[in-house]
């Protein structure tokens, strides 16, 4: 099959370009929507004129992950028009990599008038997010409450069996649901015991077609004053948690809220309203926060605990223990500054600084410099260089051995007759050396010289 596609594929690739044929196409009807589960296909009914000044054979299909059916050819006559029932069958790829809207590109193509490209669009949607369930809120000593199942799709769904289990109710079901349809069911509750109020998990799971599929909800149990709970925590670095309560009844209540806090966290957490009490349990403190709320008032109380300082703290630790690494197992460090230097002739010069530090013993070391091509090389140096190449403008010194701990300084002037106006920037020098037969080379850092400065 995958081979077929690829000789169709080559087929139309070969096919000289041509001009746009003259076509007029209308979308009369659709249904494109696509239940991964249900195997279903995306259909299009088109009305296809043709505008030419003759009549042809044409052909539709597209490139991009998608097989149109009819495959083959239709006659349409000059100034016709023809009705055809498009269906669009998604690769084996597409279904399993795509989900929500996806347009994509067909083509129409003429044997003698051309091509005409439009854009189609279909939806890829699992049975698990084309249904939605929800459940009605949960009373103290309530004995039933209501599951409500809606199709948010414009598609008929059939056969699809649901599963809905909660500490409150087990639900069972296989249903029929029309376009957009919306079903209620009254479910009894099945709690042996008393439990705290909140929010608790919904599992539901389904099943159409041997395919199966799940995801979570939440029921929400009500205090017996009417006041429910909603709790959120977000962040890492900086770790939010929101907990909020709303008297739902129809009489004031009492609304409680707590958080605990370790004897260090603490330190670093900040809460959206002062705690009525705090107390020290071993290691933790237990925080405290009560209002009486009217009918539909809600209190909220933010705790925020920030890690920022703890994290930034640790981060450096670590950086400065790789650096310290690093520079206790590097053998050579090069480095290189600049400085300005004022002249009779009013010539803008640098002296530039090179100190080589070993750490371990080293032999054949060869420091390298590079003169700008802007500058030129002044004839003093503290100590000469042994290479000057004018046509690389590489400046060289040779140092037969350097001991541990043993460090040489090498400088030299380089001048420019040119006015040099913002920041000047030279180039690293480097360093190649031998260390147990080895050779090995580093880089100084790159330096930079604000010419303003050298004003007056």
């Amino acid at each position: 099959m995958r081979f077929k596609r690829l000789l169709i594929l080559l087929f139309i690739l070969l096919i000289p370009l041509t001009a746009a044929a003259n076509l007029q196409v209308e979308q009369l009807e659709k249904s494109n929507i696509l239940i991964t589960e249900y195997g279903n296909n995306a259909t299009f009914k088109l009305k296809i004129t043709n505008n030419e000044n003759s009549g042809d054979e044409f052909q539709i299909y597209s490139l991009v992950g998608i097989n149109l059916y009819p495959k083959g050819f239709f006659t349409i006559i000059s100034g016709g028009s023809i009705n055809l029932d498009v269906t669009a069958v998604p690769h084996r790829e597409t279904l399993r990599d795509r989900r929500g809207v996806y347009s994509f590109e067909y083509q129409i193509k003429g044997k003698n008038t051309g091509f005409f490209k439009d854009m189609m669009v279909i939806k890829i949607i699992d049975i698990k997010d084309a249904v939605d369930i929800s459940v009605e809120d949960i009373l103290l000593n309530a004995s039933i409450t209501k599951l409500y199942i809606k199709n948010k799709e414009k598609t008929e769904i059939n056969g699809l069996k649901i599963v809905a289990k909660s500490k409150f109710f087990e639900f069972s079901q296989t249903l029929y649901l029309d376009s957009e349809e919306e079903k209620t069911f009254v479910v009894p509750i099945l709690l042996e015991r008393q439990i705290e109020a909140g929010e608790y998990e919904l599992g539901v799971s389904y099943e159409l077609n041997d395919k199966k599929s799940s995801k979570t909800g939440a029921v929400r149990y009500l205090e017996a004053s009417g006041i429910s709970v909603i709790s959120k925590t977000e962040g890492f670095i900086v770790k939010k948690a929101t907990t909020t309560k709303k008297n739902e009844g129809n009489v004031p209540a009492i609304a409680r809220i707590t958080a605990r806090r370790n004897i260090l966290t603490r330190l670093f957490t900040v809460y959206s309203d002062r705690p009525a009490t705090s107390a020290r349990n071993g290691l933790f403190v237990d925080y405290s926060w009560e209002k009486e709320l009217g009918v539909s008032e809600a209190y909220t109380v933010t705790v925020t605990t920030n890690y920022t300082f703890p994290f930034v703290m640790i981060l450096l630790v670590i950086v400065v223990a790789l650096l310290t690494r690093f520079l206790m197992t590097s053998k050579v460090s090069i480095k290189k500054r600049v400085s300005f230097v004022r002249t009779r002739g009013g010539e803008f010069a640098l002296k530039v600084v090179l100190r080589i530090k070993a750490r371990k013993n080293v032999s054949h070391v060869i420091i390298t410099d590079r003169i700008p091509g802007h500058a030129k090389l002044y004839n003093k140096f503290g100590i000469p260089p042994h290479r000057i190449d004018e046509s690389t403008r590489k400046i060289e010194w040779d140092i037969t051995h350097l001991g541990a701990g043993e460090e040489r300084v090498f400088t030299y002037i380089i001048y420019s007759k040119i006015n040099i106006v913002g920041s000047f920037e030279l180039p690293a020098a480097s360093a190649s050396f031998e260390h147990e037969g080895k050779r090995e080379h580093i880089f100084s850092n790159k330096t930079n010289f604000a010419a303003e400065t050298t004003e007056n």
